[in-house]
């Protein structure tokens, strides 16, 4: 009888384990800094128990939309004034535990001239347009790039030795090191620098440095852009690294 009541607590226990990690998951993989183009929405999904409320707006103008599944930022197409910038508190079971910050700019708009059949961005390398923590398969949260001096706005331009011109590229060259130091060198300002990052294993089996990265952006006339004012990008398409 006794075996089976410290059977029972062990469960108890593992299931508790394996909740909490589901939650710490969940808040991690949301994103600490958003760009948007005025008008365009930010869906956020998060699993029960875990809100996004906006705690701050700049701008009366923009709409904050909220429900228990979706929390959408985005701006009314009938206001003057589309811009601003939003805070929003991330809680688990209305405990706050991040805050992730919106802003909203002015919409570009690209006039294609002559017989356009698409437009292409190409980018020599792989463009680095956020950060965010590693829940590693100890349970641990890491931060791989901490102190290696990369910054959004940055372009990882080869690991190893070899270039990169693709996320892919750059996720493959991240496993091959199976956690060994990874050599890295990219271009800010047109200059080129050189650092080192050590991956994390994660819960998945595979090897992250915590970049949020992107590379060709394709489409017909409409493309992402990075603000040189704010040091960051507009629009989706990125992978976590």
């Amino acid at each position: 009888m006794k075996k089976r009541v410290n059977i029972k607590y062990v469960i108890i226990l593992l299931f508790f384990l394996l909740t909490a990690l589901i939650y710490v998951s969940d808040v991690e993989n949301l994103p600490e800094n958003v760009v948007l183009f005025e008008g365009e929405p930010l869906n956020l999904r998060t699993i029960f128990g875990v809100d996004v409320k906006t705690s701050f707006s700049s701008n009366p103008s923009i709409e904050r939309i909220e429900n228990k599944k979706t929390v959408t930022a985005s701006a009314n197409a009938q206001d003057i004034d589309l811009t601003g910038n939003l805070n929003l508190d991330v809680a688990v079971f209305g405990i706050k535990v991040k805050e992730i910050n919106v802003d909203i700019i002015e919409s570009s708009e690209l006039v294609p001239l002559g017989n356009l059949i698409g437009v292409k961005l190409y980018t020599n390398g792989v463009l680095v347009v956020g950060k965010s923590g590693i829940t590693g398969a100890d349970s641990n949260t890491y931060n791989p790039y901490e102190g290696a001096n990369i910054e959004e706005g940055d372009i990882i331009v080869s690991v190893n030795g070899k270039e990169v011109s693709s996320t892919f590229e750059l996720t493959n060259q991240i496993n091959a090191s199976k956690g060994s130091d990874l050599n890295i060198r990219y271009i800010r300002d047109d200059i080129e620098l050189e650092t080192s990052l050590k991956p994390v294993k994660t819960s998945d089996n595979v090897y992250k440095i915590g970049l949020w990265v992107r590379d060709t952006a394709a489409g017909v006339g409409t493309a992402s852009f990075y603000d040189p004012s704010t040091k960051k990008f507009a629009g989706l398409g990125h992978r976590n690294c």
